[in-house]
């Protein structure tokens, strides 16, 4: 081989970052090439293994810090985020906020000290104000388990690089006008209808089922203009006025219509229809941008950092990287990310299966569970290759029969049902 073809290799080799720091390259044997490949790629696994098992310990020692601050304040009522719903502490952990996005509605709680209700009332609309603020810095004030994720990665030596972050807040759009929200008056509440005991001192009973504490409502008012509900509740030993607030008529369509464009230029830059983008967040988060499961996976299209993140990450940007979370809770990240992986789920993993409603059906069930799972549900074994020469031997009705079957989580047959039926809803947008 000659110097000229080596070098030719070294050429290429850097060209798709594979780096050498060798002082005279084109000397080197395809040997010792072969051998340098190996070790690089072997270095670049470990670093990735370790980065996520940083990343993963980071996580999990998040959600148990945080429970335990929280359990402080609110003991047997811990709140955290998750996939549907987004959850907000103030700085002393005694006034909270939980949206939920699915059900489209956000409650607000705080203790009340010594039956002062007025000083309740304003702690939830000093929480209201920060939940329809136009400035998204001020929802990411209330965010404790980002704050203590971000925390923990660095104790783990991961440096914590802020990206860009969108500067609007998506409450602002979906929830009434602080103005209309904090308008309720409190006076309609009172106290005094607590329960009491002989003594006629105020008596809350505590009712416990599993560890869990019950609760009474005492007394409600709500505005019949913006149906704004605000209740005195007695839970435990202790009095919590509580202000539950709708979000407004068809707001996943606002939510939505927040991140069109980049659903639309992901749509058209990768192949994949708009349909089926927006079928998948529905179902993944319901629109939640801040969304995180214990997978752990996270954003609007739920990645995992280890494996849809990297791969995405290396398709989109040529670049294996596992992504923080911060970066996937920016939703232009995670649209398109996800976009990209659902591309690369039918380009490249499953390419073999040849019909394209088939590949369709099986790129839907690997999106939750993962492609080796999805060849096992054919073959028993992980191998994509066997279980495609199955499916092609099979029509695309069989294929979506034999998963709603033979998958082995009720939540992955469960999660093909939603896809197909959302996409359905959607797919005005593809023409």
């Amino acid at each position: 081989m000659t110097n000229n073809f080596k070098f030719l290799i070294f050429c290429i080799l850097n060209s798709i970052n594979i780096n050498f720091s060798y002082a005279n390259p084109p000397d080197l044997t395809f040997d010792e090439i072969d051998k340098m490949l190996d070790k690089q790629f072997q270095d670049k696994t470990n670093q990735i293994d370790a980065i996520y098992d940083a990343y993963s310990k980071a996580i999990d020692e998040s959600f148990k810090g945080v429970s335990k601050k929280i359990s402080v304040k609110w003991p047997d009522d811990i709140r955290l985020p998750s996939k549907n719903t987004w959850v907000g502490y103030s700085k002393n952990l005694e006034t909270r906020s939980v949206i939920n996005y699915e059900k489209g509605e956000v409650i607000i709680e705080t203790k009340v000290e010594s039956e002062d209700l007025n000083i309740a009332k304003v702690k939830l609309d000093k929480m209201a104000k920060k939940l329809t603020s136009k400035n998204n810095s001020d929802v990411n004030e209330l965010d404790i388990f980002a704050q203590e994720l971000n925390q923990n990665l660095r104790n783990n030596g991961v440096n914590v690089k802020h990206s860009k972050v969108a500067q609007f807040n998506p409450l602002n759009a979906v929830l009434p006008k602080e103005k209309v929200i904090t308008n309720i008056p409190v006076a309609k509440l009172s106290v005094s209808k607590q329960p009491k005991d002989k003594r006629g001192n105020q008596q809350i009973s505590q009712l416990t089922n599993n560890a869990v504490t019950q609760e009474k409502v005492i007394n409600s008012t709500k505005s019949k203009d913006t149906g704004v509900k605000l209740e005195l509740i007695a839970k435990g030993d202790a009095s919590i006025l509580r202000m539950s607030i709708k979000f407004v008529n068809n707001y996943q369509k606002v939510l939505m219509e927040q991140n069109f464009d980049s659903i639309k230029q992901f749509s058209s830059q990768y192949g994949v229809p708009i349909s089926i983008i927006l079928a998948i967040v529905e179902t993944e988060s319901s629109y939640n941008p801040r969304a995180v499961s214990a997978v752990p996976a996270f954003g609007l299209m739920q990645l995992v950092p280890k494996t849809a993140g990297i791969d995405a990450h290396n398709y989109v940007h040529g670049k294996k990287k596992v992504v923080s979370p911060e970066y996937l809770f920016d939703e232009t990240n995670n649209l398109q990310l996800g976009t990209a992986y659902f591309k690369l789920l039918q380009s490249r993993y499953l390419r073999k299966i040849k019909d394209p409603l088939s590949r369709f059906y099986c790129a839907v069930a690997s999106y939750n569970t993962g492609v080796g799972n999805l060849a096992k549900t054919f073959t028993g074994e992980k191998s994509l290759s066997k279980a495609a020469k199955t499916i092609n031997k099979m029509s695309a009705e069989q294929v979506y029969s034999h998963l709603l079957t033979n998958l082995p989580a009720q939540e992955t047959r469960n999660y093909l049902k939603k896809i197909i039926a959302r996409k359905s809803k959607y797919e005005h947008f593809d023409t």
